[in-house]
């Protein structure tokens, strides 16, 4: 380990990763350091995997291995067990998160830059003379000049300066990786309901080979009211009796969305660090890999930057290129999710059986959202903040 980098990255998952693929793309002659407190592949990850393939094509360059499933469907289960099928033309993947982060690694080392792993940030400095030192939990110690924060959403990094640290809404979520499970390998099973996840969903994402993950995300104000693992199997038991679990763990999704700094000169938040998730759907990972993306191209804008003037423009740039890109939407969708939990679970079952009645072929999502709108007061109130 140098004394000295132009860009360090703490955090090697999509963010970060990305943010260094786009980096290296650049072929500038710059010295980057990445480091992650795990090694990113060698355990399962905490995450449902799943991408709409718009998004994902637009953040990364896909290699098929990546791919677990193809999906073309969704079925939406509401309070009372009936469900609708929706159809998306565009499709999505359930992808295999572990092996897309190594091979992002093997990319990124094969290009030059150096990368440590199982090394914990303890501490970022504030700069000094457009340098910041960062400590790690072990005692040593190097500097950067940049320094993309890709932590995640509880690293706390810059918080004696004005940027965003730890989001307010965390929300828990509880995954099991489960086997001998009979799915249709290209649907995934969204399910709505007080009982069932209180201001959040279950959710069944098919893996192939009879196995699926299965988890549930508790809206923050519901954590105290339930356990979270018995909520999750009892879930599994009520709805897939003869599955058995292979896997469990734990999660953290950050779906606070305040209009806060997310760069500052020095100092780049990516990703969950940057709360970038979609507060709805709770989906994070091509929004991860476009954010990194944009924060490697500002890193080294700011290597090149003549001032600290041109530096804060840095800053605001690339801020603003993500709210007019994606945050500016999850802004207002994170105003719908609040208001979204106050609609009881009757209008859900109510709104299903009307979407029942319409052709397949007629079943868009702005078909969706018209009908839904039309029959139910209390959503057309809740839609209110998507005006």
């Amino acid at each position: 380990m140098k004394e000295l980098y132009d860009i360090i990255i703490i955090g090697a998952g999509p963010a970060g990763l990305n943010a260094g693929m786009n980096i290296t793309k650049a072929g500038l002659n710059v010295s980057v350091l990445i480091v992650d407190k795990t090694v990113p592949w060698d355990k399962p990850i905490p995450c449902a995997e799943g991408v709409g393939k718009l998004g994902f094509h637009g953040a990364v360059k896909l290699k098929p291995s990546w791919i677990r499933q193809e999906i073309y469907k969704a079925k939406f289960h509401s309070p009372d067990g009936s469900f609708v099928t929706y159809h998306d033309r565009h499709g999505g993947y359930i992808i295999n998160r572990a092996l897309m982060q190594q091979d992002m690694m093997v990319e990124l080392t094969t290009g030059g830059v150096e990368s440590i792993l199982n090394k914990k940030v303890k501490h970022i400095s504030t700069p000094n003379k457009g340098i910041r030192e960062v400590f790690f939990d072990d005692g040593e110690k190097t500097s950067a000049k940049v320094i993309i924060d890709a932590s995640g959403p509880i690293g706390g990094f810059g918080k004696t300066e004005n940027i965003s640290v730890k989001p307010i809404d965390l929300e828990p979520s509880y995954f099991a990786v489960v086997e001998n499970i009979s799915l249709e390998n290209d649907c995934i099973h969204i399910y709505a309901g007080k009982k069932i996840a209180p201001g959040g969903y279950a959710w069944v994402f098919p893996r192939g080979e009879n196995s699926a993950n299965i988890g549930i995300v508790l809206g923050r104000d519901a954590v105290k009211q339930v356990n979270l693992r018995t909520v999750l199997e009892d879930f599994i038991a009520g709805n897939f009796p003869d599955a058995k679990i292979l896997q469990r763990y734990a999660g953290t999704i950050p779906c606070d969305y305040k209009k806060v700094p997310i760069a500052i000169p020095g100092l780049i938040k990516a990703g969950d660090s940057a709360s970038t998730v979609n507060p709805i759907s709770r989906a994070g990972i091509s929004e991860a890999l476009l954010c990194g993306a944009m924060a490697g191209t500002a890193a080294l804008r700011m290597l090149q930057a003549k001032s600290t003037r041109e530096t804060r423009t840095i800053c605001k740039e690339y801020q603003d290129e993500w709210y007019r890109k994606k945050g500016n939407r999850h802004h207002k969708l994170a105003k719908l999710k609040r208001s979204l939990a106050m609609i009881p679970d009757e209008d859900y079952n109510r709104g299903t059986q009307t979407l029942l009645s319409i052709p397949r072929e007629e079943l868009t999502l702005s078909k969706i959202f018209t009908v839904s709108l039309k029959r139910f007061p209390r959503l057309v109130w809740a839609m209110r903040h998507l005006v």
